[in-house]
């Protein structure tokens, strides 16, 4: 097999697998959500529920895909093979937040007591921050597998 197209399997199942774990957690989250049964539970399910369904659509596009270029390319690098420094800002700012956000909700839900408008709201915060990072994660896996380098004579020498 070839090894460009090795790599673009590689890339493919280790996005699906982070998004199925955000899937996972979004389940987890919403079985939480039911079990304690808000006032308007039906806003936090349609949450959760889209939060899923994006991810699960997500992953149906990944895999379509199989052995071809991501469209993904044009996005991360320019035209030179250098990477688009913007979309990177933009991947790290959502890295933070992304971050930032999971460690609020954890905190809240370990060290406060708290109503169950408050937990759920945090479930819900926490689905939707773990799918944002996730979706960062895999951008910058990208980057990382797919980044031209430079051959050397040691690289024709092994």
């Amino acid at each position: 097999m070839n090894f460009r197209i090795r790599k673009i399997k590689t890339y493919r199942l280790v996005a699906s697998f982070l998004l199925l774990l955000s899937v996972g957690l979004t389940a987890f989250c919403l079985s939480r959500v039911i079990l304690y049964w808000p006032q308007n539970i039906a806003l936090d399910i349609i949450a959760l529920a889209l939060t899923a369904s994006f991810a699960l659509v997500q992953i149906v596009f990944i895999l379509k895909g199989k052995t071809k270029e991501s469209h993904l390319l044009d996005i991360a690098f320019n035209t030179d093979g250098t990477i688009n420094k913007i979309f990177f800002v933009f991947v790290l700012v959502g890295i933070a937040l992304g971050a930032g956000l999971d460690a609020m909700t954890i905190v809240v839900i370990l060290t406060r007591t708290n109503t169950i408008q408050v937990l759920c709201s945090m479930f819900i915060i926490m689905s939707i921050a773990t799918y944002l990072l996730f979706n960062c994660f895999i951008y910058i896996i990208f980057l990382l597998l797919f980044k031209k380098r430079e051959l050397t004579l040691e690289d024709y020498s092994k």
